[in-house]
């Protein structure tokens, strides 16, 4: 039986909860432990609504006091070579050199189209279930 809107469910929820915009580390830390209880049933229509205000609150918190860097192709190789465990030496004949793996790696030196390619190639084949592209490893 699939549980039915009930407006005084959700005033009751509102008047409990007090959602509101977060504004400190702790507000931050109480929705997110309210969030947690939330995902560990199910809820019902009134709750997934609640549920999805919050967080809707915490992104726009953490938005602001945790900006995420913007990604570049060197990040995103740094990233998959420790996820994968994949040594800059692996990535020379993909590359050309060492020293272009380094510079690639601190972001001194953008990849051209046939580099990029070269790299999702490579993962690609060597990882399965990763469907990389060459815009992957470009700055967008």
């Amino acid at each position: 039986m699939t549980p039915t809107f009930s407006q005084q469910t959700y005033t009751d929820l509102l008047t409990q909860h007090q959602p509101k915009p977060i504004k400190t580390e702790s507000e931050h830390h109480r929705a997110l432990a309210i969030v947690e209880r939330m995902m560990s049933g199910e809820l019902t229509e009134a709750e997934t609504t609640l549920f999805e205000l919050l967080v809707l609150l915490i992104e726009t918190y953490e938005q602001s006091n945790y900006p995420m860097g913007e990604s570049t192709p060197g990040t995103t190789l740094s990233s998959l070579m420790h996820e994968f465990d994949v040594e800059a030496a692996s990535l020379v004949e993909v590359l050309g050199s060492f020293e272009v793996v380094t510079k690639v790696l601190n972001n001194q030196q953008e990849l051209s189209q046939s580099q990029a390619e070269s790299l999702a190639q490579f993962f690609n084949e060597h990882y399965s279930g990763l469907s990389l592209t060459a815009k992957d490893f470009q700055v967008v």
